[in-house]
């Protein structure tokens, strides 16, 4: 199957559902993080995925700044699909509303980056925030934007959701979704594709010629 990051860097997956199910059976993160607790998340749950936030900074900052907003129609919406169905111009307005409203309150924390800010609102959205971890940042800069910073979230953020609508994309997540989702109930869409282009990432840091992911 091929895929895509940014609409620009296509890659290709022998068998991305073969991947996925190695991931999970391999994976601490799955086992701890998305299988046994995928349906009642706490904000806490983040450091069960590597985020390493203190208890007293995810207590007293971070579930304060989360749980506070009021009609945000990102976090209403909760639905996949439903949020790319709109048009790009509704969606880059719901994903500047959660920028300005949530992320960039979350990452004037001392300690608290991009990564950590996304994992913490996948943990208590996960079937519509992606964690945008430094790899995928990195890939960004190198493929779109060299001078980019964290300052420009809502824009990685975009690029990230008209990427995931992008015609190989979000046809191959369907397939996968439906044959995995009885098989394996904790992973979401965003989930799914996360595992996906980590793993290339990581394959194309490796250098190594792999079969299954090009």
């Amino acid at each position: 199957m091929k895929f895509s990051l940014f609409s620009k860097v296509p890659f290709e997956v022998s068998d991305p559902i073969a991947l996925i199910e190695c991931y999970c059976f391999q994976s601490d993160f799955y086992a701890n993080y998305d299988l046994k607790n995928y349906k009642c998340r706490k904000i806490e749950n983040v450091n069960l995925i590597g985020a390493r936030i203190s208890g007293k900074l995810l207590k007293e900052c971070c579930k304060e700044i989360v749980e506070k907003p009021d009609n945000l129609r990102l976090f209403e919406n909760k639905q996949l699909d439903k949020f790319l169905e709109l048009s790009e111009k509704a969606r880059n307005e719901w994903v500047t509303e959660i920028t300005i409203k949530v992320i960039d309150k979350l990452l004037r924390i001392k300690g608290i980056g991009l990564s950590k800010a996304t994992k913490v609102l996948h943990t208590l959205y996960p079937k519509i925030i992606p964690m945008i971890d430094d790899a995928l940042q990195n890939q960004y800069k190198n493929e779109i934007n060299a001078h980019w910073t964290e300052k420009q979230s809502d824009q990685i953020l975009i690029d990230y959701y008209n990427n995931l609508k992008y015609d190989d994309n979000w046809q191959n997540l369907n397939i996968i979704f439906t044959k995995i989702s009885n098989n394996l109930p904790a992973l979401t869409k965003v989930r799914v594709f996360d595992i996906i282009w980590w793993s290339y990432l990581k394959s194309k840091k490796l250098k190594i010629n792999w079969y299954t992911i090009k």
